[in-house]
């Protein structure tokens, strides 16, 4: 049988955490000659989410977006899809990670997010977590982002942005560029 052409789908689900969960989901996928690409899954205060990122055949991508409700009764998470709109031309850009922590408090990331967005950087990933120390038992809030940053944007003056909010936010920020991915 010739295969069609690959396609993608980008799932979202989100609903009470239980063992067991991913599996489900991979056997369904998996049923539907579905594959999964990409995958990010965290619990949440209780409640399991994932984002994937699965590829296969036009009909069964479609048929995985309208029949939800099944997985939903097997799986009580509540699931969202979308196929993605075609990728733009990437324009050349260099690849860097950016590592921050601080006592929690709010609007760390959105200064951070917001120097970025400022400079046309985009954050291709990003993971926070706010941990509580072990000896002193303050919350402690860490990032860690790798971003995209524009041929253009000069590098000395971005890392003089974060540094500024670093200061201002008593924020511990290490901004670096990464090899080529």
């Amino acid at each position: 049988m010739p295969s069609s052409s690959k396609e993608h789908l980008v799932i979202t689900a989100v609903g009470p955490d239980r063992v067991g969960l991913v599996e489900q989901i991979a056997q369904y996928l998996l049923k539907e000659r579905c594959n999964i690409e990409d995958s990010k899954m965290a619990v949440f205060c209780g409640e399991f989410t994932i984002i994937l990122l699965v590829s296969g055949d036009a009909a069964a991508l479609d048929w995985i977006a309208r029949s939800f409700d099944t997985l939903t009764a097997q799986t009580g998470l509540v699931f969202h899809s979308k196929r993605p709109a075609a990728k733009a031309v990437a324009t050349s850009a260099l690849p860097c990670k950016l590592l921050a922590s601080c006592l929690d408090h709010p609007g760390v990331v959105h200064e951070v997010s917001s120097a970025l967005s400022g400079m046309g950087v985009n954050i291709e990933s990003m993971e926070t977590t706010a941990q509580t120390a072990p000896m002193s038992g303050t919350p402690i809030f860490q990032m860690e982002a790798f971003l995209s940053v524009p041929a253009q944007v000069n590098l000395h003056e971005l890392r003089q942005k974060l540094d500024k909010i670093g200061k201002r936010e008593n924020i511990d920020i290490e901004f670096s560029l990464l090899s080529k991915r």
